[in-house]
């Protein structure tokens, strides 16, 4: 039985290599009333993150794919599939649209909600995909999914301020103005937060984390809401680039959706243990 997966686009896939199997569901961005977007489609994360810099008026919206596109999305994979494993982060609310979906189509659909986002979304369904293809059951893919889940966890860094390094902008004042910044760290036992640490703090919880990710069963990860962000040039030049792992840490952007959650600044950097 062929299985297409459709996941949410919070998850990054749009940004890393995967099978046609797999395909994301947009979320709908809307910066104004006549001002409407889809997900990766018709603006990247990078191009979302610039605009709530330069633009400080604007308010965005983020929404689940409404239901006559996902409908589309499904007609279209139901004529070279089985059956489809949609797969989405609790980020939204599609529990409506689901409903009215299983009414129309029963056994040809099935559903997954996941307090997974990100990088670890994009390996649970690219795994399940796997897995799928070796005749496992639907019931079995979920079963690899909640595994990865359970076996990650991110660190958010959430800077006060962050000015992009091609800003023209002294270094000491660079340094002054974004010396504390709020952190998340989430794991599937939930999430703690610690607010207005210091740099040193900061240095000192990266550090522990590298540690942590010199595990070889380990596969770490960075998301970020702006390449040119002070915060991940400094990963990259202070501390990460004299780690033995540096060159197996995959980063890709940062959703809008988890960007709008924890902050436009914001920087992830995390690990899934036992991968493989």
């Amino acid at each position: 039985m062929k299985t297409k997966i459709l996941v949410s686009s919070d998850s990054g896939i749009d940004y890393m290599s995967h099978s046609y199997s797999i395909s994301s569901i947009p979320s709908m961005i809307k910066f104004f009333e006549i001002e409407t977007y889809f997900d990766y489609i018709d603006i990247t994360s990078e191009k979302f993150f610039n605009r709530l810099k330069y633009d400080t008026k604007v308010k965005p919206e983020i929404m689940p794919m409404q239901l006559d596109y996902l409908r589309n999305d499904i007609n279209v994979a139901l004529e070279s599939y089985d059956n489809v494993l949609i797969v989405v982060s609790d980020l939204l609310d599609y529990s409506l649209t689901f409903n009215f979906l299983k009414d129309e189509y029963g056994k040809k659909i099935d559903f997954y909600v996941t307090p997974a986002t990100g990088f670890v979304l994009s390996t649970m369904v690219i795994e399940a995909d796997k897995a799928l293809k070796e005749e496992k059951t639907i019931k079995e893919a979920i079963k690899v999914m909640e595994n990865i889940y359970n076996n990650s966890a991110m660190l958010l860094l959430n800077p006060q301020i962050d000015i992009s390094i091609s800003e023209n902008v002294n270094e000491e004042k660079r340094v002054e103005e974004k010396r504390k910044g709020k952190i998340n760290i989430v794991t599937s036992a939930g999430s703690k937060e610690i607010i207005d640490k210091d740099r040193d703090f900061i240095v000192a919880l990266i550090k522990n984390y590298l540690d942590l990710v010199g595990n070889e069963n380990v596969l770490p990860y960075i998301m970020y809401s702006s390449s040119y962000s002070y915060y991940l040039k400094l990963l990259e030049s202070k501390l990460l680039i004299i780690h033995k792992r540096y060159k197996t840490i995959k980063k890709i952007p940062i959703s809008p959706n988890l960007g709008m959650k924890y902050g436009k600044n914001v920087i992830a950097i995390g690990f899934i243990r036992n991968l493989g």
